[in-house]
């Protein structure tokens, strides 16, 4: 049974901004529960399928929400003419997929995608909601982080761009503000990268992680090299995991280690090994994790590196 609520449906930026500024009391607005808590005065409504559900459990009571399914921008996705991506926060799980244009650098979101939850579930779930849920075990989560996301904060004071690392917090909290609403999630061209995405959950079928991973490979670049605006310009490798840390973990700097040799992927797992901390919960044990991340890193980097052969062999930039 759903607690009592209002109720208000926006169909543009300046109106949901409005009602933000009206209603929203404190924590982050965001749906799913990246922030607001419990007596969250305002949320945002998009697929819902996890707010709807905290409300029915009784973790999450707002007083009101802002459906802002109807904001045509928000539900838009196009390759940009640079080869880069743009996600309107409303864009599904399933029209990603569908999205015939998703640049073939990208595999690592199209993978995520198709591995979050039913299809029916795909049908409603947000890329927003996923990432305003700001669940340590998320699935776009990674995918995003390797491929050098930023998203846009819009509030009635004006908008900024994140990166995504910086947007997670901790648990089921991110950063934006109880007056901002996400709108976008931005990538920059993958020309000659390659990258995927694994994981592993407690039943065959779908589940939630129990821990996941994503890896991006920009051949040529310097390995570990970082950028101070949250891109990718020139980076060499990136992984992130989920359900190991309190928030999604990204990881840029392997000191230089070759992700094409042997040698190279053995320094890559030890270094990913000593950056996690992963505790036991009811989904798996610390121990577990930490087996289960050295597997799936492992057989990212042999993927890469065989996908990363097959692009020379193509002749493929």
């Amino acid at each position: 049974m759903l607690p009592r609520f209002g109720y208000l449906k926006v169909t543009s930026l300046e109106q949901a901004v409005r009602a933000l500024d009206d209603y929203a009391g404190g924590g982050s607005a965001c749906e799913g529960g990246a922030g607001g808590g419990r007596g969250a005065e305002a949320r945002v409504l998009a697929g819902g399928t996890d707010l709807l559900i905290g409300m029915k459990d009784g973790t999450a009571a707002p007083r009101h929400l802002i459906d802002i399914k109807h904001i045509p921008e928000l539900r838009r996705i196009q390759a940009d003419r640079d080869g880069g991506l743009t996600i309107g926060a409303c864009v599904t799980v399933n029209e990603i997929l569908e999205f015939a244009a998703l640049p073939e650098g990208m595999a690592a979101l199209r993978q995520a995608a198709s591995s979050l939850g039913t299809n029916q579930v795909r049908n409603r779930a947000t890329v927003g909601g996923n990432l305003c849920n700001a669940s340590p075990a998320c699935d776009l989560g990674p995918a995003l982080l390797v491929l050098g996301a930023q998203v846009r904060a819009v509030s009635a004071s004006g908008d900024r761009l994140i990166p995504l690392r910086d947007l997670f917090t901790c648990p089921k909290q991110t950063c934006l503000a109880a007056n901002e609403l996400l709108t976008e999630i931005a990538m920059p061209p993958a020309r000659g990268t390659v990258s995927g995405f694994a994981k592993r959950t407690r039943i065959r079928g779908h589940d939630l992680s129990v821990v996941n991973a994503a890896a991006a490979w920009r051949q040529g670049g310097a390995a570990g090299r970082r950028t101070g605006d949250g891109g990718d310009e020139g980076a060499g490798l990136k992984i992130a995991l989920g359900a190991v840390a309190p928030r999604p973990l990204l990881m840029e700097a392997f000191g230089g280690a070759d992700p094409a040799s042997p040698a190279g992927q053995a320094a890559v797992i030890k270094a990913v090994m000593a950056a996690i901390a992963p505790i036991d919960d009811v989904r798996g044990s610390g121990e577990y994790r930490r087996e289960m991340v050295a597997f799936l890193v492992g057989g990212l980097l042999v993927t890469l590196t065989e996908a990363g052969g097959a692009h020379e062999k193509g002749g493929r930039p």
